[in-house]
């Protein structure tokens, strides 16, 4: 694709949108206040971008679910991320949120169920994602399975290496900062 994205806040508006969407649909769930949107620079090394999601939170205990989207089925097989979303809850809240969005209610002691709570909710916030940005007139994005972590990503995830920004929408839930979304995106062609 080989250009920064010049839409690149539009399509945080498009997630912010989704977001608020989604959780009023599975759960009423509203948040304290506006999501704030920033802009930030992506931290990259050896060609992958950095996810620490203690720093999010203050250094809490964090889980984390990234999911990546590409242009299509070839470009996922030769792992060229056109954009990559990535989902930060601080651990003590994840049980809570989940039970929130109507899903069964987690043991907060069991690794694996944490893991896979994370990568559900990472991966039904990613796939509204996908499609506001259809509704919107780009092409339809494919999106690869979600991979999770608690805290951080030690070898980090595949991103859009043209791409030098992202956006951090942080959502206040119960008047605390409690979702952290990443979002960042290189040049998604329009349908034609």
């Amino acid at each position: 694709m080989g250009k920064q994205n010049p839409e690149l806040e539009q399509f945080a508006n498009l997630l912010v949108q989704g977001v608020k969407g989604l959780f009023k649909e599975r759960g009423e769930i509203s948040f304290s206040k506006e999501p704030v949107l920033k802009r930030q620079q992506i931290t990259e090394y050896e060609g992958r971008m950095r996810v620490d999601g203690m720093i999010k939170f203050d250094n809490e205990p964090t889980y984390v679910a990234a999911v990546n989207y590409y242009a299509s089925a070839v470009e996922m097989q030769k792992k060229k991320a056109l954009g990559t979303l990535v989902v930060y809850v601080q651990q003590e809240y994840v049980p809570k949120l989940i039970r929130s969005l109507q899903y069964p209610a987690i043991d907060d002691e069991d690794e694996k169920a944490m893991l896979d709570s994370i990568g559900t909710l990472g991966n039904i916030i990613a796939g509204r994602f996908k499609s506001e940005v259809s509704a919107a007139g780009y092409i339809e994005l494919e999106m690869s399975a979600f991979n999770t972590f608690r805290n951080s990503a030690p070898t980090g995830i595949e991103f859009c290496f043209s791409e030098y920004e992202l956006f951090e929408a942080a959502f206040d839930l119960e008047g605390k900062k409690r979702l952290v979304i990443d979002l960042s995106m290189g040049v998604v062609p329009k349908r034609r």
